[in-house]
């Protein structure tokens, strides 16, 4: 299990680093669209749609990788003073809501995904991105964020690795 976890955190911060690299080209996209628009009156037809899914891949890309390291937002004002009783039902909670969620989310976009594939449905407008790319970045972000949590909390509670104040959030 921990081969697996380290083998997926290769990919997750893979994806991190890929992440950086698009709001890199969404900045220089919005700032080149703003000039263009503003000052020579020719706004690119493309640049909000590769934008919607650049933000998609920044926030989406970047969430399984956080899970693995264990920087997702914690709110623990009552659970530091929860017991280790307390402190395990709140964290198997937190895990169990998390991964649900992120796997009902993360398959339903990966249905969608296909299905606007097979249909070959496009964005509106003069720039015809297809929409299936949006919902795969979703399905993927989303299910490698579910599973990153399970191995997590399995690898953390074995002691293979470090508790960064709980799985909780």
């Amino acid at each position: 299990m921990l081969t697996a976890f380290s083998a997926l955190r290769s990919v997750t911060q893979w994806l991190r680093a890929l992440s950086g690299i698009v709001i890199l080209a969404v900045m220089l996209i919005t700032g080149y669209d703003v000039v263009m628009r503003y000052i020579f009156a020719r706004p690119l037809d493309w640049s909000i749609t590769i934008s919607m899914v650049g933000l998609v891949t920044i926030v989406l890309l970047t969430v399984p990788d956080l899970e693995a390291r264990g920087q997702h937002i914690d709110m623990d004002l009552f659970y530091r003073g929860f017991g280790p009783r307390k402190k395990l039902i709140a964290d198997v909670v937190t895990v169990v809501a998390t991964s649900v969620f992120c796997l009902v989310s993360g398959v339903t976009a990966a249905v969608t995904a296909v299905h606007f594939l097979t249909a070959d449905l496009r964005t509106a407008g003069t720039f015809n991105l297809p929409i299936w790319i949006g919902y795969a970045l979703v399905a993927l972000g989303l299910l490698l964020a579910a599973v990153m949590t399970v191995l997590r909390f399995i690898l953390t509670r074995q002691g293979h690795l470090e508790s960064e104040g709980g799985a909780h959030a």
